[in-house]
């Protein structure tokens, strides 16, 4: 686990530098409008879907430690293309958003091979008993790495803003980028030194593309997709309003956003020790519910953000801090609910469909965001509705989740 929080820890802080968030803005100045941006967020959520056929590929090559390294590091090597397509020619806008979104899919696709192999491994070295806590810990060191990249990130942008103000704003977003390939490329080499745990009855899928048929008719594991589905869904259709939203109505700079993020992970970073404790004592479940209530407000903090109060979008950050205690749930559940002896396609399949439904939702919402943009005196009128209709959706999901079957789950009213 030592070496598996190494990894998570350089990773984070290279996915911090270049973040979903700097991509946006990248593509942005770029020219890219609503449904561009969209499909920034959906394209790799529908290469996501690929990953079915993750477990087939481990179960041919009897080597899942070998997998997910090489995919880690050929979605290293494609990050190296999103900074390059900012440098192509700048008359070229639309082959230069044509190839950043082509690598950044590209990108998603190598990195989610390489996680259904960690998730499966991950499972075969934490035991049930004590998982909650090690995956707390794992937690922190993912939110420790993205709040040191995000930090990085903002500083470089700022100070290239108040150093060079008169040169274009992309370089340091580029800069940024091609440095969190580069570490995204080191955290591969805590992997090389983690045991292949390679006796393990899960480490080689058995009959992989049989077991997924068995887990979309396990009822527990049923009840668990139904709820990631509708959870992909709220958050796909309101995605591109809520990064949208603060870049053209509230006038939000770069670095402000990335402040806003870095002090949202510090409150992860402090909770998810005592969330994984929690898992391990009350069960998925329970926690599962409570956070996902409180992080559903911050829907409403976007509602009541407007041009002349654009701070009060700070309060979203500040509940979406509940969000570790959902993280750490959902990864632990997922495992838990898992055949122990072959969990590969039931990660697959999880994340498979969460990333479709997620994609489909995101793509609706960016044709929303983009009829948005001409509507004018209307559009402020239309986010509110948007923003209060993903508060709803996201308070339903907390309902989906209270249903979850967790064999040893506490129920909520013997909490209180």
């Amino acid at each position: 686990m030592w070496f598996a929080n190494a990894n998570a820890g350089l990773w984070a802080v290279g996915n911090g530098l270049v973040s979903t968030l700097l991509v946006i803005y990248l593509a942005a100045d770029l020219g890219a409008q609503g449904l561009a941006i969209s499909l920034i967020l959906a394209a790799p959520r529908f290469a996501g879907v690929l990953r079915l056929g993750v477990p087939a590929l481990i179960a041919q090559l009897k080597n899942r430690k070998g997998v997910c390294i090489s995919a880690y590091v050929v979605s290293a090597v494609v990050l190296c293309i999103v900074p390059a397509a900012a440098v192509m020619d700048r008359r070229s806008a639309d082959i230069a958003v044509s190839t950043l979104v082509v690598a950044w899919c590209v990108y998603h696709l190598a990195e989610y091979v390489g996680t259904v192999a960690l998730w499966s491994w991950l499972g075969d070295v934490t035991p049930r008993r004590i998982r909650g806590r090690l995956l707390g810990r794992r937690e922190q060191w993912l939110i420790a790495g993205r709040i040191g990249g995000l930090v990085m990130s903002a500083a470089l942008a700022e100070l290239w803003e108040s150093q060079l103000p008169g040169m274009t704003r992309w370089v340091p977003l580029a800069l940024s980028a091609a440095a969190g390939a580069l570490l995204m490329l080191v955290a591969v080499v805590p992997l090389v030194n983690m045991p292949a745990v390679r006796h393990a009855p899960s480490a080689v899928p058995r009959a992989p593309w049989r077991t997924l048929g068995h887990v979309f008719i396990d009822p527990a594991y049923r009840r668990l997709l139904l709820f990631s589905c509708w959870f992909s869904v709220v958050n796909g259709l309101a995605a591109a309003a809520q990064e949208v939203y603060p870049i053209r109505v509230l006038d939000l700079r770069y670095g402000v956003r990335q402040v806003l993020q870095g002090a949202m992970r510090t409150g992860q970073l402090a909770i998810a020790p005592w969330m994984g404790q929690l898992v391990d004592r009350w069960g998925n479940r329970p926690v599962m519910v409570v956070t996902q209530l409180v992080a559903a407000t911050g829907s409403l903090f976007f509602l009541a953000a407007t041009p002349e109060r654009p701070w009060l979008v700070a309060g979203a950050f500040a509940v979406w801090v509940a969000y570790a205690g959902l993280n750490i749930g959902l990864d632990n559940i997922k495992l838990k609910l898992a055949a122990e002896d072959n969990n590969a396609p039931y990660i697959a399949a999880y994340y498979a469909l969460s990333d479709l439904t997620n994609g489909l939702a995101i793509v609706a919402g960016g044709m929303l965001v983009e009829r948005l943009a001409d509507n004018g005196s209307e559009a402020m009128r239309l986010y509110a509705q948007l923003f209060l209709l993903a508060w709803i959706g996201r308070t339903l999901a907390a309902l989906l989740a209270a249903r979850l079957i967790e064999p040893g789950a506490r129920r909520l009213r013997d909490l209180f």
